[in-house]
Parts: structure tokens; C-alpha cells; sequence
């Protein structure tokens, strides 16, 4: 019996932990984000060349990975932007970039961000894109001054989307029902639990239509060549290969990233220079094709573990998403 009311304690216990979002385990004496460090991958001499990765969901708000800091991928360029502007040797960036978008507003304060450091220093800026640079992607990679697109990227996806469901049929067949308390009929615009009206359509329409305007003349005026009418034609949301995306006139040159460092060491008018990442301590960090540094690891959430989705809502998104996994 006392076996018993042991075991139910222990198991009490154990659901308060994680009930209480407390059940963390702490990995040593890492802070949330190490302080960064310049590795240098190739080349020689005082002025220096830095690669800056852009990968995955463009987000401000972490996603939940097991044993991840709160770091975003905005907060992270931010951050190594910041290191550049200080530093008087850095010549030129290289944005290798291998992302299919993300948050409207990530991806537009991200473009502001390279172009306000861009202005400021007057550093020549190559974007490179890698197997995908698509609608945010590519809205990052137009803050560049060339763009590379290797002869395997697709790119492309110029446009929004709301991804949205609905389980009203559903839960109605079980009898549950959903009676929010609003102060206005659209306060609850969007809900899963209940069909979507024609009012709604429409207003959510008109904002994706005045997020896709921006998006189009970002790139009709950063791109020579194309107009505004031209720039609307390609941006239905389709993809295009790199090919096609040189044909439209949407990337300059099909290369590799030893093309595109080149390219900023002839537009920065030097013919020499080290090529640097920011890493972290412990990140590999052999050589150009070195994968971007890893954020350090501080706590195990057991309660967050196989939680993957960087958001929560329904928010506004420059984002290529076949499987609308999202």
C-alpha cells in the first residue's frame, strides 16, 4: 500500500513539473546566445569579405526546437550586421540565402536592415541564392546590389498567403460549438470555428492585395530593367528555376558562391581579402561551404518537445509552401 501511494506521489509530481512548464533540464553554463566569432575560411590580406546566412522560416519569433535558445533568424542578422558596421576591414557581404520565406514582417525589416547598413558603410552587397530563395526569400535578396542564383535554385513565389482551415462541420458533428463575446462582428475574423463570410473574404483580400502591391514595388524598384506592370506579371506566386529567373531579369548571373565572392571583391575594387563567418565557438567551421552556426544549447523543454510551428494565428506571410504545412 505505502508502495502504492508512493508511486502516485512520484506521479503527481511529475505531471505539477511539466503542467507548471517548469520540467526544464539546463546543459551547463551557456548563455542564450555566445558572443560571436570571425573564422576565417579563404583568403588573404587586411580587407575582409564576410558570408552571411539567411536559412529557413524568416521569423521573429523562435521556433520551439528541442534544445534551442530563443533565437530568431531576424534577431540573428541583426545581430551580425551589427558586428559588420563596426568593423572598418569588412569590404563586402555575400548573403547566401536558402529560405522559402516567411513572415511578411520579418522579411521586409530584414530588406530595411542590409539596405540601412548597406547605405551607411556603402559596402557592395552579392546575394546568392542556394536551393531556395522564394518570396521572402528572394524579397531579402533584392537589398542586394547582383544576384546569383545557382544553376539548381528555384526562386520566384513573388506574393501572400493566409493560411487558413476550418473545423466548424467537424466539431458541430460532436456537438461542440464555439460562442466567443466580441466587441464587432469581425473581431473574430479568421476563426477556425466558424465559416468565413463574404465581408471577411473580402477584407482579408484587400490586405493581402496591399501586402503584394509592397512586395511588387519593392522589386520593380530594385530591379533595372523591369517594370512595375513587368514585375506584376511574374509575381501570381509561381516559381521559377534559375533559368527563368535570368531570362525575367529577376537575378543577374548563374554562378556558384566562389562567383558571387568574386563578384563583391570586383564590385568592392579589391583584389584580395579574407572571407569570414560568424560563428559560434563550437560551430563548424572548416571552409566557404561551412553550414551557418548552430545556436547554442541551453535547456531541454520536456514539456515543448516535437513543437515545430515558429507562430501561432493566422499571420500574413511571403512564403512558398507546397505542402501548406504551415
Amino acid at each position: 500500500m505505502k508502495r502504492r501511494h508512493a508511486i502516485f506521489l512520484i506521479f503527481t509530481l511529475l505531471l505539477s513539473g511539466f503542467f507548471s512548464g517548469c520540467f526544464n533540464v539546463h546543459l551547463g553554463g551557456r548563455t542564450p546566445r555566445d558572443r560571436l566569432k570571425e573564422t576565417v575560411v579563404e583568403g588573404k590580406g587586411w580587407e575582409k569579405i564576410i558570408i552571411l546566412d539567411i536559412t529557413g522560416f524568416l521569423s521573429d519569433i523562435p521556433a520551439s526546437r528541442p534544445f534551442s535558445p530563443p533565437v530568431t533568424v531576424l534577431s540573428d542578422i541583426k545581430e551580425k550586421l551589427r558586428k559588420i558596421e563596426k568593423d572598418k576591414r569588412v569590404r563586402g557581404i555575400v548573403l547566401r540565402i536558402n529560405s522559402p520565406g516567411g513572415t511578411v514582417t520579418a522579411a521586409d525589416t530584414m530588406f530595411r536592415e542590409i539596405r540601412r547598413l548597406k547605405t551607411k558603410r556603402e559596402l557592395p552587397v552579392v546575394a546568392l541564392m542556394m536551393d531556395a530563395a522564394a518570396s521572402g526569400g528572394y524579397y531579402v535578396a533584392v537589398a542586394a546590389d547582383r544576384i546569383y542564383a545557382q544553376p539548381t535554385t528555384i526562386t520566384g513565389s513573388i506574393g501572400v498567403i493566409v493560411q487558413k482551415f476550418n473545423v466548424h462541420d467537424l466539431l458541430s458533428r460532436i456537438g461542440v460549438q464555439s460562442t466567443p463575446v466580441k466587441s464587432g462582428s469581425h473581431k473574430d475574423m479568421g476563426s477556425p470555428f466558424r465559416p468565413v463570410t463574404e465581408e471577411e473574404t473580402r477584407l482579408l483580400q484587400e490586405a493581402i492585395d496591399a501586402l503584394h502591391g509592397r512586395f511588387v514595388d519593392t522589386v520593380s524598384e530594385r530591379r533595372e530593367g523591369l517594370t512595375r506592370d513587368q514585375v506584376a506579371t511574374l509575381a501570381d506566386g509561381r516559381i521559377y528555376t534559375a533559368g527563368q529567373a535570368l531570362e525575367h531579369g529577376l537575378v543577374d548571373a548563374i554562378g556558384y558562391l566562389d562567383d558571387a565572392i568574386e563578384g563583391v571583391k570586383e564590385m568592392a575594387g579589391i583584389d584580395a581579402a579574407r572571407v569570414v563567418l560568424y560563428n559560434l565557438p563550437y560551430a563548424y567551421k572548416e571552409n566557404i561551404y561551412s553550414s551557418p552556426a548552430l545556436p547554442p544549447v541551453t535547456e531541454i523543454n520536456l514539456l515543448t518537445l516535437g513543437h515545430g510551428f515558429p507562430w501561432t494565428g493566422s499571420p500574413f506571410l511571403y512564403l512558398w509552401d507546397p505542402l501548406g504545412a504551415h
